[in-house]
């Protein structure tokens, strides 16, 4: 008999978002069938207006998705929600810009001008046309400003400002559209803007109000700074009651301190060891003007955290043997999962009944960057785990990459038979998560995060 597989969170999401996207589809097609649209061009128009319908809502779910809400964050894991958001962004823009055209196209057509006379027309004269206009433009702006390669010239902070954006963009949008003939009704309008209402507070919450509450409550200070390796360095932070946080070893917070370039917004870090009641403890690379801030940190001095955040926790495993991959300061969340995870409640069809429960393969490219090599040691010793240090430069082909699947297979007895866990820069991850695949191991059982952060 076949097995049958749960719904993993992110089927979820998407089933929850297309589930909406449908609704409001039929909301069209009701109000099409009871007053159809007549006249030149006047099939565009209605076009136009589901396009915009359909935006609208994928608008409020953007606001939603990036509110951090803690089931989404705990439960789904960074590279599908990133998916998620990235997906549901293009849709909304690409049904946003179609509707503009489309609306521009019918009423073009029903005054017998060109495309370009309508659209200045429609802009100037119709009631707050402008604002869609301006929406588009914010929207289009935030987009640009998130090409891969135009995305890494920029330092995080001005990209993170540009992003915000959107929200203005969503505002304007939706009071362009309480004008449209769709949400006339009182009962419509009311839903409509319940529903951007809704959205609003949900981002009000979870981004503002929640991470004041965490901080006043647990009154967050860096304790010490330490140095781990050249250029890394880890954020030792004190406060109240941290056992109350609810963090989990292989989750992150981000952190915002009052200073430089550090007070308008936050980054995320992961925690490098399993948190404790009196400390949390993050281990950062600096690399850019706030890394670099950040481990200049004083003893003393007040952080802003929000979080917890992140799905690569042990509850994610399933199988009673653990493999820990890691690469660069992806070892940070995995150091921190040496603690967690091990010995499971079995269920698996191992034929290696003594291969260790746990297995790490800690990826760097010289021996000076492999960071709490004395801790990790440590920690295999009493529980019984594997270490292989895998140093190297960066392969040029799959013969000489040591997490090739053929090399996992030779250091990982019953690889197929493991939960595995990858964290490292996005190139490594992906080929990582693809090796794993070769080899054998279902995706159901791989948990993957990049550390670009």
């Amino acid at each position: 008999m076949p097995t049958v597989r749960a719904l993993r969170p992110p089927a979820v999401v998407l089933g929850l978002v297309a589930l909406g996207a449908v609704i409001v589809t039929g909301w069209w097609v009701y109000q099409v069938s009871h007053q159809p649209p007549v006249g030149p061009g006047a099939w565009w128009g209605g076009a136009g207006r589901l396009c915009g319908l359909v935006a609208g809502y994928l608008g409020v779910v953007q606001v939603v998705l990036a509110a951090r809400v803690p089931w989404f964050e705990h439960t789904v894991a960074m590279r599908p929600a990133r998916a998620i958001h990235v997906g549901t962004g293009m849709a909304f823009l690409t049904l946003t810009a179609a509707h503009a055209g489309l609306a521009v196209e019918a009423n073009a057509a029903s005054i017998g001008s060109p495309f370009v006379a309508a659209l200045i027309g429609v802009s100037v004269d119709l009631p707050y046309v402008w604002l869609a206009v301006l929406g588009l433009v914010l929207l289009l702006v935030t987009a640009i400003s998130s090409v891969p390669a135009l995305r890494r010239t920029m330092p995080y902070g001005w990209w993170h400002l540009q992003h915000l954006a959107v929200y203005p963009a969503i505002v304007v949008g939706f009071a362009h559209q309480l004008y449209g003939p769709d949400l006339t009704a009182s009962p419509a309008r009311v839903l409509w803007t319940g529903m951007h209402l809704g959205a609003l507070g949900t981002l009000g919450w979870y981004r503002v109000l929640a991470p004041a509450r965490l901080t006043l409550r647990h009154q967050f200070a860096v304790a010490a700074v330490e140095p781990e390796a050249p250029g890394v360095v880890s954020i030792l932070v004190s406060g109240q009651g941290l056992d109350s946080v609810g963090a989990r070893s292989g989750q992150y917070f981000r952190l915002r301190a009052l200073r430089g370039p550090m007070w308008w917004h936050s980054h995320p870090f992961s925690l490098s060891e399993a948190p404790g009641s009196d400390r949390l403890r993050f281990t950062v690379r600096a690399v850019g003007d706030y890394s670099e801030a950040l481990a200049g940190l004083t003893p003393g001095r007040w952080l802003l955290l929000s979080g917890p955040y992140g799905a690569l926790t042990a509850r994610a495993q399933r199988r009673r043997r653990v493999l820990l991959l890691a690469g660069g300061l992806g070892i940070a969340p995995l150091r921190a999962l040496l603690e967690d995870v091990g010995a499971g409640p079995g269920g698996d069809s191992a034929t290696h009944p003594d291969s260790p429960a746990i297995t790490l393969l800690y990826r760097t490219e010289r021996v000076e960057q492999i960071v709490f090599r004395k801790e990790i040691d440590e920690l295999a010793s009493r529980r019984g785990a594997v270490v292989h240090y895998l140093t190297g430069p960066t392969p040029t082909g799959e013969q000489d990459d040591p997490l090739a699947a053929q090399r996992l297979t030779a250091l990982v007895p019953d690889l197929a038979a493991h939960d595995a866990y990858v964290c490292g820069p996005p190139g490594m991850v992906a080929a990582t998560v693809r090796a794993l695949r070769a080899a054998g191991l279902d995706r159901h059982h791989i948990h993957a995060e990049t550390s670009a952060f």
